[in-house]
């Protein structure tokens, strides 16, 4: 028997623990905006899971933990894509990973997936009784009970760390070197590496390929033993907003459900002149107002649909190669998007922009668009 429902009314913990007393086998599926992961039960135990997530695709992981650079899982998905055999197969035949430490950082990488949704504020799930997927997996075998106890730490833990790191726009500062002796692990050294005294948390989650817990939680860490200083840049701009806010210089014109119809029908205006940034600066203003609404969701996958098919046909494909036309110090006169940065820093003059995409935590739809805006901005030009 399937059951369905939202993560406010039953909880991740609450959930998990239902399936596992009840030994139950089939596949668990929970979504918020455009995030949908799928957790696969037997007998009570988690054995596998998947995402749409490129964040926490497996190559990714691997790179978080030093297993990859960014050319060796380049090489490798190419030969995926023409063997059609797993990633995780091929990384261990050619001797970047044993079969041993695939199998640990496998079950780690199912874990941190799981974890990551005690922490949603908001989700939908459902669960399909008796159903596993065709395609081959690695058999994990996770005990439930610990994964609920991690998890549940995580939520007690989080309001700490977000009184120190209080958002993803915060800029930690190294204010003396760490030992190397330090007790840190692979992932969370990854997380210093990439602490530079200009990236913000989301540009280190990026660069890092970690997750947003082990990024805030390693810098909440690092700041509390006199590491790091935490530098907020926004501070200024959102208390003149607050002000601007409380003075009636943006008052609220319509209730939620008014305002997602408006910007829905914005965005297909938008849509039809070709002016593919307001419809997505429209859709996820409107899927922040309700992740969940059925009438967002859709709006996004065919807005996603007809803005790839169009840039395809003006020729921004996988194929093409993206070569950078502004001067160094052009670039550094400009102001990009932590997405558009780290997409920028990638153009070589060789990858291709398949390959950038497909070496990128970042989503598809969103990756080409940026290469779009890129190009009619006059930063990029494709050969």
């Amino acid at each position: 028997m399937g059951v369905s429902g939202n993560l406010k009314t039953m909880l991740p913990g609450d959930l998990l623990q239902w399936l596992s007393l009840g030994q139950k086998t089939g596949t668990l599926v929970v979504a918020r905006q455009a995030v949908e992961k799928k957790i696969f039960f037997k007998l009570g135990r988690v054995i596998s899971s998947a995402t749409n997530d490129p964040r926490e695709y497996l190559g990714q992981f691997l790179m978080s933990h030093g297993f990859l650079t960014e050319e060796e899982l380049r090489k490798a998905m190419e030969v995926q894509q023409q063997s059609g055999i797993l990633l995780g197969k091929i990384l261990v035949t050619i001797g970047l990973i044993t079969e041993q430490d695939l199998q640990r950082l496998m079950r780690i990488k199912a874990e941190e997936e799981i974890y990551d949704v005690f922490l949603w504020q908001d989700g939908e799930f459902h669960f399909i009784d008796g159903e596993l997927p065709q395609m081959q997996m690695i058999p994990l075998k996770i005990d439930v009970t610990g994964i609920i106890m991690e998890g549940t730490r995580r939520v007690d833990e989080w309001p700490r760390i977000r009184e120190v790191v209080e958002h993803d726009g915060v800029v930690p500062i190294i204010e003396k070197p760490v030992e190397p002796a330090a007790d840190l692990d692979d992932v969370q050294r990854t997380v210093l590496h990439a602490i530079d005294g200009r990236r913000n948390i989301t540009e280190i989650m990026l660069e890092s390929r970690a997750p947003s817990f082990v990024v805030c939680s390693t810098v909440y860490a690092l700041t509390r033993e006199g590491f790091v200083r935490v530098l907020d840049p926004t501070l200024e701009a959102a208390e003149k907003m607050q002000t601007q806010s409380q003075s009636g210089a943006f008052p609220k014109m319509f209730d939620d459900v008014d305002e997602i119809q408006a910007m829905l029908n914005a965005a297909q205006a938008a849509l039809k002149e070709k002016n593919y940034e307001r419809t997505q600066r429209l859709l996820k203003a409107a899927q922040n107002l309700d992740p969940n609404h059925p009438k967002v969701r859709a709006a996004i996958r065919g807005a996603e649909s007809v803005i790839l098919a169009e840039l395809h046909n003006m020729g921004i494909t996988d194929a093409k190669v993206p070569k950078v036309v502004k001067t160094f110090d052009e670039i550094a006169q400009m102001n990009f998007t932590p997405n558009e940065g780290f997409l920028l820093s990638r153009i070589n003059g060789t990858w291709d922009v398949g390959s950038i995409v497909k070496i990128s935590p970042i989503r598809e739809p969103d990756a080409m668009l940026i290469f779009y805006k890129l190009y009619k901005d006059g930063i990029v030009t494709f050969e």
